[in-house]
């Protein structure tokens, strides 16, 4: 009996993986098909009743969504997946636009994702092709550090790692001798990186470093962080440096054209004020970090003008006067 058990179990995760694999809603597998591909793949001929055994086990005690003959008319395929096609493909095109994660992993996880999917449904990627400037990180351990930092964040201890920066040979290589102290804190995702919040253990303030700049971490599982204020809001301190800079901000109004209104919306979100000013330019008054801010300016410099506060205004007015195309 417990032979049997086990052939029945047996068969059930054969055959919904089949189902995983070569059917979805354009594409129905017949009994036929089902019985081919369990000889085929896993070298078992089983007969219909087998067939009918294992999806109703999986079906009424396993809870899988898997429509029958009965119901289409035509065969068997799985109806519900972890994610649907559009998921798989938005997390797809978020793998594809972090440079935080290396190339070759990249391609692993992207490879994982299409994995949920059917084999008629990865189809539709084959001549997927994206191109964009390639600056990805080459450092490989991204995700062992983040496993590593997420460790000793919710183990409230201090972690310490080398730091790395680029050379001109375009290697990254140490920052500096000394190896870093911190007291970590979070970690966050922006501007197609991760960042490690934390204080640096021999001061007061919080320091922001990018994950794939980290390298050799070592937790120290005996030296706990040190506490955060208690009224330290770590979620609204996170959103106001975008380009995690400086840690003090202020009210910046900035006069911007209208073309530039959805990138505004969506760069800093809805909890800022917009004031018309005529038919083609608006006012925007947000909090942020002036240092970051500049080089948000900057690009989009013929669309914006700086109103307050009047120093940010004349940084940007000398950046303007120094920049090596002026015309003289």
């Amino acid at each position: 009996m417990k032979n049997v058990l086990r052939s029945d179990r047996a068969n059930a995760i054969c055959i919904l993986e089949i189902l995983r694999e070569y059917s979805d809603a354009e594409h129905i597998l017949p009994m036929r098909t089902i019985l081919h591909k369990m000889k085929s793949l896993y070298g078992t001929d089983i007969d219909r009743r087998t067939v009918y055994s294992a999806i109703s086990l999986l079906k009424d005690n396993l809870g899988y969504e898997i429509s029958t003959y009965e119901e289409n008319k035509q065969g068997y395929y799985l109806q519900e997946r972890i994610l649907e096609v559009s998921e798989v493909r938005l997390l797809m095109d978020a793998v594809y636009a972090c440079d935080g994660i290396p190339r070759r992993q990249s391609e692993l996880l992207i490879e994982k994702l299409q994995k949920l999917l059917s084999f008629h449904q990865r189809k539709q990627y084959l001549n997927l092709r994206i191109i964009r400037r390639e600056r990805r990180t080459p450092n490989k351990s991204v995700f062992f550090n983040i496993d590593l930092l997420d460790e000793a964040i919710s183990s409230k201890v201090q972690v310490e790692f080398t730091y790395l920066k680029y050379n001109l040979e375009k290697k990254l290589v140490p920052k500096r001798s000394v190896r870093y102290l911190v007291n970590p804190y979070a970690l966050v995702f922006a501007n197609g990186n991760y960042y490690l919040i934390c204080n640096y253990d021999a001061y007061d303030n919080i320091s922001y470093y990018r994950v794939d700049k980290i390298c050799d971490v070592r937790i120290l599982e005996r030296q706990p962080v040190k506490p955060l204020a208690a009224d330290f809001d770590l979620t609204k301190f996170t959103q106001k440096h975008i380009y995690m800079f400086s840690p003090y901000s202020e009210s910046v109004k900035i006069r911007c054209h209208n073309v530039i209104l959805d990138d505004v919306i969506e760069k800093f979100g809805n909890e800022i004020l917009l004031l018309p000013d005529g038919e083609e330019y608006f006012t925007v008054v947000l909090r942020n970090t002036p240092g970051g801010i500049q080089f948000w300016l900057l690009q989009y410099l013929q669309y914006c003008e700086v109103l307050e506060p009047l120093y940010l205004r004349e940084e940007i007015i000398e950046f303007i006067s120094k920049n090596k195309y002026s015309v003289r």
